[in-house]
C-alpha cells in the first residue's frame, strides 16, 4: 500500500467497491426471514396490537389524503372548496380503500355491524371505526375517560371564529370527534415464556 503526502492510506486497487457477495446475500435473506417471523409471531400472540397497528396505518393514509387536498387548495387559492369537503367521506380521498372499509350508510345499528371495520355515517358526516379488541381503547366524553368500541372522525374546514363568512380560512383537518386513547396491550413475558416451553399436547 502507498501513503499520500499527508500520511493517509490510499485505497487498494482492484478492491470491490459495491454490490453483494453471495455470503452477504445469504446473511441478508436470513436476517429478513427472522425479522418477518418475529413480527408475524408477535401479531399472532397479540391480536389487539395487530388491530391497533392496522388502524393507525389506515388513519395515517387518510390524513395524508386530507393534507394533499389542503395543499392543492393553497396552491390554487381555492379556499372555498373546504366547505364542500367538510363532513365528507375521507375514504373518497384515498386511491384505494382498505379491505375493512364496509361502505357509507344513512343509519347504522352498531350491534349488527361486524368489528374491526370502518364505515361512513352520512347522517352525521363522520367516519367510524368499530374496534374488535377494545380492552385498551378509551374515549373522553364530558371530561370522563371511558372504555368504548368505536371512534369517530370528521373532516373539518377550520376558519377563525370572528372572521366574516367565506374568510379567515385556517386549514383542513381530519380529527377525532371525541379525544381518544388506544393504549398498547400489556405484555405478560412470563406467560409467553411458559406457553413457548410447554410441550405439544400438554
Amino acid at each position: 500500500m502507498m501513503k499520500h503526502r499527508h500520511g493517509s492510506i490510499a485505497p487498494q486497487s482492484g478492491r470491490r467497491q459495491a454490490g453483494f457477495s453471495m455470503f452477504e446475500l445469504i446473511v441478508y435473506l436470513l436476517v429478513s426471514s427472522i425479522l418477518f417471523a418475529t413480527v408475524v409471531n408477535r401479531y399472532r400472540e397479540f391480536p389487539g396490537e395487530a388491530e391497533r397497528a392496522n388502524f393507525t396505518a389506515v388513519l395515517a393514509q387518510m390524513k395524508a389524503g386530507v393534507n394533499l387536498q389542503m395543499m392543492d387548495m393553497i396552491a390554487s387559492a381555492d379556499f372555498g372548496r373546504g366547505e364542500e369537503l367538510e363532513g365528507s367521506n375521507p375514504m373518497d380521498l384515498m386511491l384505494q380503500t382498505p379491505s375493512n372499509y364496509v361502505g357509507s350508510f344513512a343509519s347504522v345499528d352498531i350491534n349488527t355491524m361486524p368489528r374491526r371495520v370502518w364505515y361512513f355515517d352520512r347522517s352525521r358526516g363522520e367516519l367510524v371505526y368499530l374496534a374488535d379488541n377494545a380492552a385498551n381503547l378509551y374515549v373522553e366524553r364530558n371530561g370522563i375517560s371511558q372504555s368504548d368500541a368505536h371512534i369517530r372522525f370528521r373532516i373539518t374546514d377550520m376558519r377563525a371564529a370572528d372572521a366574516p363568512a367565506g374568510q379567515g380560512w385556517q386549514g383542513l383537518t381530519l380529527a377525532p370527534v371525541e379525544p381518544y386513547q388506544w393504549r398498547q396491550a400489556p405484555i405478560d413475558i412470563q406467560a409467553i415464556a411458559e406457553s413457548n416451553t410447554q410441550p405439544e399436547g400438554g
